[in-house]
């Protein structure tokens, strides 16, 4: 007969556990765990780890969880956690839409580490931080509260946590796709090209043959009034000359056309900093040139030649 594991090994396999939970799904367990007698918090541990949850079904900010104890009775334990209100969620909505990585890392499937620092500043804990954040109750006779029911079933919600984010969020009252319409309402628009940017877009010519024997009618030539004066292709700091038309260095972008990735908006809007600063000349360092030794004797010599 086996023996029963040790307490380090509980705990080493607890670690083992730990270390493939995300973060945000490992705070979500904090409060569940924290209120939890040690009797039911093991019980629970155990249901969940052999599969006792046989399913998880969760509507709007309630979850039902069906679970099966060691007897092969049957429990019901059900969880409801505190929604926030419309004029909560519309605050926090806007941070996340001005911060467009925030709703980046909601659509990989992760969450920023700094998302409940931003949901602090507005009055709001997106995790459950107080008792009175959670209602539960069970079908169960044992009568304390969480239940090792409620606690398998918990860990179990927490692995769906685990790898969507956007459950939490739903919990707290915003299902993923009213918060992401959201976000792309809120996100700025890209203005439209001034006048003269862009060049209007025109048909390809009908017979191929034309691509290999004569240039294409059909594309119009840049005016050449609009760019810079002809220069050397490099410049004297060793750069290359890339200031396209004069003061638009970001003219490729508006002649791409728009670039919209939802829920960011227009992605042009995000490049046109980073071409002006790539196209800034620097001022380079004044440099010696080093001393350059010739075989022939012709450069600066060490020493001088006796007699």
């Amino acid at each position: 007969m086996a023996e029963p594991p040790t307490r380090g090994q509980r705990d080493r396999s607890r670690d083992r556990e730990r270390s493939h939970r995300a973060w945000w799904s490992a705070q979500f367990l904090e409060l569940i765990e924290g209120m939890t007698l040690p009797e039911p918090l093991r019980a629970g541990r155990a249901l969940a780890r052999t599969e006792a949850v046989l399913n998880v079904r969760r509507t709007g900010n309630l979850v039902v969880a069906m679970v099966r104890d060691r007897g092969e009775n049957l429990h019901k334990p059900r969880l409801a956690v505190r929604t926030f209100g419309d004029d909560a969620w519309s605050q926090a909505a806007g941070a996340l839409a001005a911060q467009a990585r925030h709703a980046a890392a909601l659509l990989a499937g992760s969450l920023p580490a700094d998302i409940e620092d931003m949901f602090a500043a507005r009055g709001l804990t997106l995790f459950p931080r107080r008792a009175d954040d959670l209602a539960m109750d069970c079908t169960c006779t044992d009568w304390q509260r969480p239940c090792a029911h409620l606690v398998a079933a918990c860990h179990q919600l927490a692995e769906t946590i685990n790898t969507d984010p956007f459950t939490l969020l739903a919990l707290r009252g915003r299902e993923r796709d009213a918060l992401l319409a959201e976000i792309r309402h809120l996100r700025p628009r890209s203005p439209a090209p001034a006048t003269g940017d862009v060049q209007p877009a025109t048909a390809p010519p009908t017979d191929p043959a034309r691509f290999w024997t004569s240039p294409d009618p059909h594309r119009t030539a840049p005016d050449p009034a609009s760019w810079t004066s002809p220069g050397p292709v490099g410049r004297r700091d060793g750069t290359a000359d890339r200031s396209g038309p004069a003061g638009r260095p970001d003219i490729l972008l508006d002649l791409c056309g728009p670039l919209v990735v939802e829920p960011f908006g227009d992605l042009r809007e995000v490049l046109r900093p980073a071409y002006r600063i790539l196209t800034t000349p620097r001022a380079s360092p004044a440099t010696t040139p080093p001393a350059v030794s010739r075989a022939d004797g012709a450069g600066p010599r060490a020493h001088r030649r006796g007699g």
